[in-house]
Formats: structure tokens, sequence, C-alpha cells
């Protein structure tokens, strides 16, 4: 009863923000769209995305991120929810092959812990260990998440990422490359461009527009990169 009610939750979270059909763009939406995404300039996959305010637990304001994202062969679907100050609440995860959910993951954050269980076919594992409050969110094979990326302006910012599927919380840094441009629906467009170091030489880039818009995330050592389809209309 408490996988399909959590199954259930996020189903609700995805309607909810408009992920049932194609993400258009919408006052209220702090970020929306489709990234397509590419291994060595070939794609294979999509992500469509919506990040939006809340009401959040309690009342008190947060926003949701939600995501579906295709690949040839799985789907996933992931919903983010944190308070409005981007501290992370809650995170659910569904991974689909060929229709069938092969792993499901449901996270809590809360007094400085994350608790986590994952559910797959063959067992179901339980972990809990201590985070900060200024704890990311990152999953693998999903790109909207790098939107609560801290955006260092000066010297490099330390961040600590929360990696749900690994059950682990590794140390990265996030610098500041400068200004640079990304090709978006055929026009180019001006943006910031980050990178976040991860232990063991793991590496991401991301660029943001002006209009605080995530155009792109890199992964070179993939090479997989996460392009927006378009620029949302205001």
């Amino acid at each position: 009863m408490r996988r399909l009610a959590g199954a259930a939750l996020l189903s609700a979270a995805l309607l909810g923000a408009g992920l049932a059909a194609r993400p258009r763009p919408s006052q209220g939406f702090l970020d929306q769209g489709t990234f397509v995404i590419a291994r060595g300039g070939d794609e294979i996959g999509r992500e469509e995305f919506a990040i939006r305010p809340v009401a959040g637990s309690g009342g008190r304001g947060g926003v949701l991120a939600v995501a579906t994202v295709r690949y040839r062969d799985r789907e996933l679907r992931a919903a983010l929810e944190l308070t409005r100050e981007h501290v992370p609440v809650s995170y659910q995860l569904d991974v689909t092959v060929t229709g069938r959910v092969e792993q499901r993951l449901t996270g809590q954050f809360g007094r400085g812990r994350f608790s986590v269980r994952i559910v797959t076919p063959a067992r179901e594992v339980a972990r809990e260990f201590p985070v900060p409050p200024s704890a990311v969110v990152l999953d693998d094979d999903i790109f909207d998440q790098y939107y609560f990326l801290p955006r260092a302006n000066g010297a490099p910012e330390q961040v600590s990422v929360v990696r749900p599927r690994q059950s682990a919380l590794v140390a990265g840094e996030v610098r500041n490359l400068g200004q640079d441009t990304v090709l978006v629906g055929g026009r180019s467009v001006a943006a910031e461009h980050y990178a976040l170091a991860l232990p063991r030489g793991d590496r991401r880039e991301f660029w943001f527009s002006a209009s605080g818009d995530l155009l792109k995330v890199a992964l070179p050592a993939g090479p997989i990169t996460a392009t927006r389809l378009s620029l949302p209309s205001r």
C-alpha cells in the first residue's frame, strides 16, 4: 500500500505540473521546457520539465520540480520538493523499462538527515544519513535539477550534493567560468557558464541565461549534453 501511495503522489505531481502533455511556457513557472539529450552529438533522449512555486509542506511556500525523461531504453519520472529557499524537502523517482517499474525511490529530508527507500523487483533497501541544509539533489540522467545549484559570482562556492540512487553525499565546488553563448533552437543566446567539480575528476558544466533559465548541462566524460529545445516565452 505504501508503494502504491508513493506512485500516486508522484503521478499527481507530474500531472499537476502539466507534464502529462508537452510543457507549455506559462506565467507562474520559474522555468519550464524541454531538453534534448545527446551523446557525442547524437540525440539519445529528451527531458520535459517544470519548476514552479507551490504551497509547500505546512503551507509555508515552496518549489516543486518535476521531470519526465525518455531515453530509448527507459523512462524516468521525478518529483523534487523544496522550500522557497531551495532546501530539499522530499524526492521521488520511478524508473520504467518497457512499461515495468524497475526502480522506485522515495526520499525525505528532515532534521539534518536524508531517509531514502529504494525498491526494485529483486529487493528493497532503506538508508539514512546526515545532510547539511544547503545540500542539493542531483540524480543521474536528470538535468533540470542543476537549476538549484549555487551560481558562484566570485570565489568558488562549496556545495554538498546528494546522489539519491547511490544513497550518497559528496562534496563539490562550483566555479563561475564567465560569459559564453549557447545555441538554443538555432539562436545564439548569451549565457553565464559554470562548472561543478565532484570527487574523482567528475566534472559537470551548466549555463544560465540572464533571465535565469537553465540553458544547457554538459557531462564532458560522457560526452553527454542536455540543451534546451527552445527558450520560454515571456
